[in-house]
């Protein structure tokens, strides 16, 4: 709940790098109190060896402090320069925009304490650097505070997608990045917001492996394969699908070693057949988590790269039933740029000092305010 009415409306930029780590997506979005406005968008291509290297660093547990050091300050330029280059694509200057949202890159997500050591979850990308190099107020650091309030710091994009569906409206958002996670808002209540599993990234590993390309583009090579029900229902005994929300997740959990660890005798398995299969465990998991935590049929509104996966589509109208599955362009946000249009929306909230109650989506106690604000 807002703990003011807000009053600084106009144009925010949201920054985003996700989980396929090829890039840093900037949307310019136009907000105000009633309406939320995608107006322009622009994204900044990371070069290919530093993708490689934060990919390694994710999943690493020897990486070393300085050059995640050096990491945080290489993206926070980057990310400082495609704000940059996205205000000048769209002709205006600095001065014009209202502030930054910048989510950073995420290396680490661990929501559930172990034995005496705390929860953390840890986002790089300097907002200091990028504050300082494109003149603008920087909101980052936007799970921290969630997560000193007892909550799992994710997924945050929920409050976003309720004010995509608006005040009456009930439905459903899944954003399959990386990961996938679902919004479940029913007549302008949020019911329950959490992260269903593997999204894109096995899926992506698994084409990056055996054909060379960052993706199984429109789910073709998976839908060559054959589902194999048996090595799908041992997947979906991962202890992480029986969790109920609020639940969150990361590559540190789904990931190559992941599927390794869970497959006897991988190359039993046609690989194409470990395309299919997985696709079917991304589709399983998202609708089958949607179904369980809601209380009557309605709309399913995807959005993210697995939007595109026309495949992975089908498959999960297929295992939908009642629910109608389309894409968040319906409720008028491209679903490429929903994540970063959301963090746009989130330092939106920030400089307007709203607070809120995320107890139905991450767990924590209280009205909490989301992100730091780095001034000029």
């Amino acid at each position: 709940m807002p703990n003011s009415t807000p009053s600084k409306s106009g144009l925010f930029i949201g920054l985003m790098s996700g989980t396929s780590v090829d890039g840093v997506d900037a949307a310019l979005v136009r907000i105000d109190g009633q309406s939320i406005l995608l107006e322009h968008t622009y994204t900044y291509e990371l070069p290919e060896n530093l993708t490689g290297e934060l990919h390694r660093l994710s999943v690493s547990e020897t990486y070393q402090v300085d050059r995640i050091g050096q990491l945080h300050r290489i993206l926070g330029d980057l990310f400082a320069e495609a704000s940059l280059e996205l205000i000048k694509d769209y002709g205006i200057t600095a001065s014009d925009v209202q502030a930054i949202g910048s989510h950073g890159q995420t290396i680490r997500h661990r929501p559930d304490a172990a034995g005496l050591a705390p929860a953390f979850t840890w986002q790089i990308g300097d907002a200091h650097t990028i504050a300082q190099k494109t003149r603008i107020t920087t909101i980052a650091d936007f799970r921290g505070r969630d997560l000193a309030a007892s909550g799992q710091a994710a997924p945050l994009a929920p409050l976003f997608h309720k004010a995509m569906l608006g005040a009456e409206q009930s439905g459903a958002v899944l954003n399959i990045g990386g990961l996938a996670n679902a919004t479940i808002s029913e007549k302008g209540v949020i019911k329950h917001g959490f992260d269903t599993g593997p999204g894109n990234t096995l899926i992506d590993t698994w084409c990056r492996l055996h054909l060379g390309c960052p993706f199984d583009t429109g789910g073709d090579w998976a839908r060559s394969g054959i589902i194999q029900p048996a090595l799908l229902s041992h997947w979906l005994c991962d202890t992480y699908f029986a969790k109920t929300p609020p639940k969150s997740t990361g590559r540190e959990h789904f990931n190559h070693d992941w599927l390794v660890a869970n497959t006897a005798s991988l190359e039993r398995y046609r690989p194409q057949d470990i395309a299919a299969t997985l696709t079917e465990l991304t589709a399983v998991s998202c609708a089958q988590s949607i179904i369980q935590n809601s209380t009557a049929p309605s709309n399913i509104y995807v959005c993210g790269g697995g939007s595109h996966n026309t495949y992975l589509m089908e498959r999960i109208e297929a295992h939908s039933g009642a629910y109608q599955v389309a894409t968040t362009r319906e409720l008028g946000i491209d679903p490429d740029w929903v994540e970063a249009a959301a963090f746009a929306w989130l330092a939106y909230a920030r400089i307007n000092d709203q607070r809120f109650d995320l107890h139905s989506i991450t767990g924590s106690k209280g009205e909490v305010p989301l992100g730091i604000i780095y001034p000029v």
